[in-house]
């Protein structure tokens, strides 16, 4: 049922918009009561907290079965490249990743426990991975002991999401993950030691 529940919401999210879609919306399309949706879910906060879980649980499996410790900047990069391609080419990846740019009013109070909780040291989603490789990198000697890991990985979040936003909305004349590739090996490049 609670997998229904998130299907059911993430398609209304992405058809209505996230503001504009209810629980009753959600109960009425699965054919439930609005309280059997609450049983699952106590706000529409922490459905969308579930699927972003989904989407942060889906990363890890990409990355595959690497320890924190043992992240590098060139794994972490190659599997954003993989992610980007995987959403662009991916109708509900598409529609996922616009809902969340575009749709969530992530400053409105209401988003502050799911903010808090995406930028908590200890998340495992492509933003803390990044950090935690160019640390992993400078603590192995790979890279320059004065790069700043959290600018690092401000910096390769925004370019992955400005590409991946281009692709989807039809304006990205070069390839997404050649072009993906080579913003990150000069980024690598960039921090190097030696």
């Amino acid at each position: 049922t609670r997998a229904r529940i998130l299907a059911s919401a993430l398609s209304l999210f992405v058809r209505k918009g996230y503001e504009r879609t209810t629980f009753t919306d959600i109960a009425a399309r699965l054919k439930m009561t609005k309280g059997a949706v609450y049983w699952h879910f106590a706000t529409k906060e922490e459905l969308l907290n579930a699927l972003v879980g989904e989407m942060i649980e889906r990363f890890q499996r990409q990355l595959g079965d690497l320890p924190a410790e043992e992240l590098t900047f060139p794994s972490v990069a190659e599997t954003m490249v993989v992610r980007a391609e995987r959403i662009a080419d991916d109708p509900k990846g598409a529609a996922f990743f616009l809902l969340l740019q575009t749709q969530v009013k992530w400053e409105a109070d209401s988003m502050a426990a799911m903010r808090e909780r995406l930028m908590a040291r200890d998340m495992k989603g492509p933003y803390h991975c990044f950090i935690r490789a160019v640390e992993n990198d400078i603590a192995a000697g790979r890279v320059r002991a004065d790069v700043n890991p959290v600018a690092i990985a401000s910096v390769g979040m925004s370019v992955w999401t400005g590409l991946v936003r281009a692709k989807i909305d039809k304006f990205l004349e070069c390839d997404l993950a050649e072009t993906l590739r080579k913003t990150y090996d000069a980024m690598w490049r960039s921090i190097r030691n030696g």
